[in-house]
């Protein structure tokens, strides 16, 4: 069970949290294009949602380090698409990548977090082994 006192669902595939005042969308972008993606494939992918004005928005974005951190939550479980626990409040679609990219950068990486354990790693914004992105906007 979600608490709804942070999370709401929109029914329109965003999910508002209450805390941070952020929107997230509920699917990431292996969710919805069946297809890892590396840093800049997944900033295309973010252009597609806006051209397409995704729950009436064009302002979607990566989400930095610590909006994405806050989704971490060890007292919540959701599963990842291989049917793994990962700590994702289960309001969000499950079978997603279990990570998402940041918009953090430093020299040819970019920041990843984990939802499986809570790690911040720095791969290449090339990698594309089992990656995606949460996309978000602000209220």
């Amino acid at each position: 069970m979600t608490d709804n006192s942070r999370f709401i669902d929109n029914e329109n595939g965003t999910i508002t949290d209450s805390t941070t005042n952020l929107m997230w969308k509920k699917t990431d972008s292996f969710q919805d294009t069946k297809k890892w993606k590396n840093w800049f494939t997944g900033h295309e992918y973010m252009q597609i949602v806006n051209l397409e004005r995704f729950g009436r928005f064009e302002d979607w974005r990566f989400p930095y380090e610590d909006e994405a951190y806050s989704l971490f939550d060890l007292d919540k479980t959701n599963q990842d698409k291989y049917g793994d626990d990962i700590y994702l409040d289960p309001i969000f679609e499950p079978g997603s990548a279990g990570v998402t990219w940041t918009e953090d950068t430093k020299d040819s990486s970019g920041l990843i977090i984990q939802f499986e354990d809570g790690m911040k790693v720095w791969p290449s914004q090339y990698a594309n082994l089992n990656m995606a992105v949460r996309l978000v906007r602000s209220f």
